[in-house]
């Protein structure tokens, strides 16, 4: 198996290089804590390297077993060493655009970590949890139906279609074959819905429906005419806090990261110019939502 990915600054070939054991023997053999796994002209490329190395992956690659990245990452971090070694070999370090480039690092690092400790500090399990429950615990159950329809041009071929029920043909096949709807090859199925997702018309008719029933009468729509069945009723519930987790965390840490930026904002004397260096339009920058 051969993967292909960008990781931060490198490309790395993932591939099954080592044995299904090879992970707890890389994580014990070696002297001391962090052993040396390569050298490079005399430079040690240690195991923290590789895991360093490793977080900078998609997280679809992070998540695979260290057996069967360890090799290409090593392989990769010898290039990168052999290739620094040149860089500096030919005082490539010293130019000016490497030092303005590497200014700008910097900045974003110190950014970044200046973030992760307010984030860490501010954003708790408890926070999380009073955003659910605020958000979620209390609200009501909403009933959510499950139809499939057929959708066709005219009332007159609507029409046909209730006659062809009437007479006990399949609903789900009479969709496959005659809808004009993007359902059509699921057979009508529009999957579970609640009130305000479907046009008015379509939505009354539905809903006035029993589990088991279908239109007797055509349901017309700006898109064009319904017959529609009814497979299911249930009543919606929130999600779980495990499951919205992900989206309440990214959502109170815009909210801390926009409180943060807000407040420097409103105790800094920042000025604007120009593109061409003359007097700004601008004097003060106000407080501003980050997005």
């Amino acid at each position: 198996m051969k993967l292909r990915t960008l990781a931060a600054a490198f490309s790395i070939e993932i591939a099954v290089c080592l044995p299904v054991s090879a992970e707890d023997k890389i994580q014990g053999t070696g002297s001391g804590s962090d052993p040396v796994v390569a050298t490079v002209d005399g430079a040690n490329i240690f195991r923290s390297d590789v895991y360093a190395a490793r977080t900078q992956l998609p997280e679809q690659y992070r998540e695979l077993p260290m057996d069967q990245v360890f090799l290409p990452l090593v392989n990769q971090l010898v290039r990168s060493k052999l290739l620094v070694a040149k860089a500096r070999e030919e005082n490539l370090h010293e130019s000016a655009a490497y030092q303005d480039r590497l200014r700008l690092i910097k900045d974003r690092l110190l950014e970044e970590a200046l973030l992760a400790k307010v984030i860490n500090a501010r954003l708790t399990d408890k926070m999380l949890r009073a955003k659910y429950e605020d958000a979620f615990e209390n609200l009501p159950s909403k009933e959510e139906i499950r139809a499939r329809h057929i959708l066709v041009k005219t009332e007159s071929e609507a029409k046909l279609l209730v006659k062809k029920l009437d007479g006990g043909a399949d609903f789900a096949k009479l969709a496959f074959d005659n809808s004009i709807g993007p359902s059509k090859s699921q057979g009508g199925d529009l999957k579970y819905f609640g009130r305000g997702q479907m046009v008015p018309p379509f939505e009354k008719a539905a809903f006035a429906l029993r589990k088991g029933e279908y239109t007797k009468v055509p349901v017309q729509s700006p898109f064009g005419w319904h017959v529609i069945k009814i497979e299911d009723k249930r009543q919606s519930k929130p999600p779980t806090f495990e499951e919205i987790r992900g989206k309440l965390r990214q959502d109170l840490t815009q909210k801390i990261i926009t409180e943060l930026v807000d407040g420097l904002i409103k105790n800094a004397k920042i000025e604007r110019f120009e593109v061409d260096g003359s007097a700004p339009r601008l004097r003060r920058i106000k407080p501003t939502t980050v997005r």
